[in-house]
């Protein structure tokens, strides 16, 4: 199971990957074109999409379901 420094230091490295100007400091990103984009804004789109898929994986594995809120309301209240 993921710890919330774990996802917050998974958060920024994926952040430092989607954000452009930090590859500036990789010289073979500024020349290279991956599918015809320029390297960095193909990792810029990777990046986004990564972190897109991330949060969407976290939110859905770590926020509270509403049945599991409902069995333990059922479970506290045996009149219903």
């Amino acid at each position: 199971m993921m710890g919330p420094r774990r996802i917050l230091l998974f958060y920024l490295v994926l952040f430092s990957v989607a954000v452009p100007w930090y590859w500036q400091y990789l010289p073979i990103a500024s020349d290279t074109l991956v599918f015809g984009m320029p390297a960095w804004a193909f990792g810029a789109t990777i990046g986004s999409l990564s972190i897109s898929l991330f949060s969407g994986w976290i939110l859905l594995r770590r926020w509270p379901c509403e049945e599991a809120d409902d069995q333990r309301s059922d479970a506290k209240d045996p009149v219903s």
